[in-house]
């Protein structure tokens, strides 16, 4: 049988390796790496960019809440950590003389409004006081207050009316007198001149007998006086008529009079209310924004942090912070810091990927966002006195949505105050031009040295 191993043969006496030969594989070897190595460097990419850590922040930061006039404290209705709702109530202040002021201003206002609604119609000459279209939005307890001005003012506006109809039916009944009077004149002056009449034709029959001497002269004379009686007294008459026509004009005048006193001082009345109302309205504006401050309101839907009122009956100055409310549903953004080398070449509108370094350890997709502000000037760390430029980049709703997945039993949710590296692409490379990139800025200064 043949070996399964052939023996190998034995070296000459006295031979010696060739050394070639390893030369040539460790050549070969060496050339295969480099080739290798060189055909990566060359076609790998290695794109340059700009690397800056920075945190995630809330978009809009924390809202102060604040109030303008402070106060004591009468109610509160959050604690730390609650998550509340915008314009939800937070806390209230005690508003005693508040309400009180505004109840008397709102009284004055009603009022004011009900007369100007009484004077508007008795200027119209309506019997009923139409309710001011502004008083439509009252709550149930302001209505029936104001209803019971207008019902008052209704009463008041009967009882002017009453007075005036009176005053201007008693002129009426004057006039009605006097013209019954001219007409009582007129019959007698009709009267007077029938008599006026019989006697001229008496007086014209006797003086024909007077001439021939059958009638004595007395007796013509005495009718001659009749008439001129007559006439005095028909004179009289229409004197009596003009005077009671001047009566009737002035009646009528006085009672013109008396509608135009009451028209003027309706004007009067109704110009110096709209000035009151000019000077109450705002007043009662003021006040009720005022008892509306008293109800500290969430700027923001959010969590409650920071709370320094945990008392009711505390006091809370003028313009302290009260708490804050870090707002949720909001952009989230990374804010970066970066070196002044790499400032230059960061550009708003620029993309950028967004890594999480404070999710070690777990599979987290990579954001992809896009620069949205750049600050003109750098700033300076007060601890380290590192200098920095501070970007900010934004990732649209779907990619945050996207990181914040659940991968297995663990559910990624991206906080305020998270690690975060921005990562901003600058221009294509390979990794041979990476390695070759010293070298070639070294050589490019050493050829414009002086």
């Amino acid at each position: 049988m043949r070996p399964l191993f052939p023996a190998t043969p034995p070296r000459e006496q006295g031979g010696v390796d060739d050394p070639s030969r390893d030369i040539r594989r460790g050549a070969i070897m060496g050339a295969l790496f480099f080739l290798g190595f060189g055909g990566w460097a060359a076609f790998a990419p290695l794109d340059a960019g700009v690397v800056a850590p920075g945190v995630v922040v809330v978009s809009g930061y924390r809202q102060a809440v604040q109030h303008r006039d402070g106060g004591t404290v009468s109610a509160l209705h959050v604690k730390e950590g609650d998550r509340v709702t915008r314009s939800e109530v937070l806390l209230e202040f005690a508003a005693t003389e508040i309400q009180a002021q505004e109840r008397a201003l709102f009284g004055q206002f009603v009022e004011l409004d009900a007369t100007r609604a009484r004077l508007l119609a008795e200027s119209a000459e309506q019997r009923t006081i139409p309710v001011p279209a502004s008083w439509a939005a009252f709550p149930a307890p302001d209505r029936a207050l104001a209803e019971t001005i207008l019902a008052r003012q209704q009463r008041e506006m009967n009882t002017r009316r009453s007075s005036l109809g009176a005053q201007v039916g008693v002129l009426g009944q004057r006039r009605e007198q006097l013209t019954s009077r001219i007409v009582g004149y007129g019959n007698q002056i009709a009267a007077l001149d029938r008599q006026s009449a019989l006697i001229a034709d008496e007086l014209a029959g006797l003086k024909t007998l007077a001439e021939k001497g059958l009638v004595p002269m007395p007796r013509i004379r005495a009718l001659e006086r009749q008439q001129a009686e007559i006439d005095g007294r028909r004179a009289e008459l229409v004197a009596s008529i003009a005077q009671t026509r001047e009566a009737m004009g002035e009646t009528r005048l006085q009672s013109l009079s008396i509608v135009g006193e009451k028209a003027e001082d309706r004007a009067a009345s109704l110009r110096e209310v709209e000035m009151r109302l000019a000077d109450v309205s705002p007043r009662l504006g003021a006040s009720r924004a005022q008892l509306e401050r008293t109800r500290v309101r969430a700027p923001a839907s959010g969590l409650v942090v920071g709370l320094t009122a945990n008392t009711v009956g505390g006091v809370v100055a003028p313009g302290a912070r009260i708490m804050d409310v870090v707002p949720e549903n909001q952009p989230l953004v990374i804010e970066a810091r970066v070196r002044p080398e790499d400032a230059d070449d960061l550009k708003v509108g620029m993309r950028t990927e967004i890594r999480f370094s404070g999710l070690s350890g777990r599979a987290t997709p990579i954001l992809h966002g896009v620069v949205t502000r750049m600050s003109a000037d750098r700033f300076t760390d007060e601890r380290s006195g590192v200098a920095y430029f501070l970007a900010e980049a934004e990732a649209p709703r779907a990619e945050i949505e996207r990181v914040a997945q659940v991968n297995g039993d663990v559910a990624i949710v991206l906080k305020a105050g998270m690690p975060a590296e921005m990562v901003v692409p600058l221009r294509k490379r390979t990794a041979l031009q990476y390695l070759l990139e010293p070298l070639d800025q070294a050589i490019w200064r050493s050829f414009r040295q002086h």
